[in-house]
């Protein structure tokens, strides 16, 4: 318990007497000579029973007016050989990819602009494909401006714009003979036999591909706006949670996406996508936190409910339901090098109805421009 109060003390200290740093510094009165506070410490004993004098602490910590941004850019690799291994194909397996992550935030007072941009690309190549094909191509760029009560700092109004794409064609490739079966946007699967919703198929050799999307498709534009709660915050857990309207464009006319292909027939069958434009409700929850020094980890999970669509793409009640949940963790191996995992798990119904989950562990490499 000592320790705990010589701690709890030196913290206090710090805080009274450190000048500004990062993002919060210590508002001092004019009138008092540089160095000083108004903040006194009787004993050991106030500072850890008086959550009064923490109060006063934390009331006068202020943001500092100004810019932070954050730009790192790396690459990640894997290489995989087999041979005689009982259900994997024999030979190698190698996958590069590169990526930008990059913020840039400003803080007025009680006024927050946080722009965040994410740009992954991956790309692997398999024993028994001859091309490299992409199994990462993500853009990610977000907007976001808050403003924090003053009686109440974990509180307030928000408004948030965000862009979703791709930015390379999209292409199926096989090793094997198939027969490509288009269908229509609002086809079911039950509706598969019904020759109305078909439209001509065409037959693909192995190694041959099929285009299923243009660069820049699908094209995923979102708003909201609404309440954000940060109820806590430390080091180990942080909790954000967004409630608000929402909005959703998707762009994606003359794109195909795969549709019931794990129904055991030897075809491969695509359905059109179409743009869809609507308007709902949101919810979002952010986890996050530090470990230790070097592992990080984050869990976020969103929901959105289309109260209005301007085509129905034959989907009802919780049907419509999007979802998405991203979690990771980051062991951090040197300066310049990491381990990552990061389990993603979606639901577009407007794209499609199945879950879309991706698993990725990966070495990656990087450097920070700013920090």
């Amino acid at each position: 318990m000592d320790t705990f109060k010589k701690l709890a003390l030196g913290t206090a200290l710090s805080l009274a007497t450190l000048p500004a740093f990062g993002s919060y510094t210590l508002a001092q009165d004019n009138s008092m000579k540089q160095g000083e506070t108004k903040i006194t410490v009787e004993s050991e004993n106030q500072i850890i029973a008086d959550t009064a004098t923490a109060e006063a602490v934390k009331t006068k910590m202020s943001r500092n007016t100004g810019w932070y941004p954050k730009l790192r850019i790396g690459g990640s690799a894997s290489i995989n050989y087999n041979k005689d291994v009982d259900g994997v194909t024999d030979g190698t397996a190698f996958t590069f990819g590169l990526y930008i992550k990059g913020a840039i935030d400003y803080v007025y007072k009680w006024f927050e602009w946080q722009n965040k941009l994410e740009v992954e690309h991956q790309q692997t190549k398999l024993p028994t494909i001859d091309d490299f094909i992409k199994t990462t191509d993500k853009f990610d760029f977000q907007t976001l401006g808050l403003f924090r009560i003053p009686q109440a700092e974990w509180v307030g109004p928000f408004v948030r714009f965000r862009l979703q794409t791709s930015l390379f064609p999209g292409y199926y490739v096989t090793d094997k003979d198939i027969q490509v079966r288009y269908y229509q946007s609002d086809t079911k699967i039950d509706d598969k036999s019904d020759d109305k919703f078909t439209r001509p198929s065409r037959e693909v050799a192995a190694q041959e591909s099929v285009k299923l999307s243009n660069a820049f498709e699908p094209f995923l534009i979102s708003e909201a706006a609404g309440v954000f709660f940060n109820p806590y915050e430390n080091e180990m857990l942080s909790v954000n949670v967004k409630l608000g309207a929402a909005g959703q464009h998707l762009f994606a006319s003359g794109g195909y996406v795969s549709f019931d292909d794990d129904d055991g027939d030897a075809f491969y069958d695509v359905r059109e996508l179409v743009d869809t434009h609507s308007v709902g409700v949101e919810g979002e929850v952010e986890l996050k936190g530090i470990f230790v020094d070097y592992v990080n980890w984050s869990l976020i999970g969103s929901i959105y409910y289309p109260c209005a669509v301007n085509d129905d793409h034959g989907l009802s009640s919780a049907d419509l339901i999007h979802a998405d949940i991203t979690a990771k963790i980051s062991v951090k191996l040197a300066q310049w090098a990491s381990l990552d995992y990061a389990l993603i798990a979606k639901r577009a119904p407007f794209v499609t109805t199945d879950w879309q989950i991706t698993n990725t562990l990966l070495f990656t490499l990087g450097f920070d421009v700013f920090k």
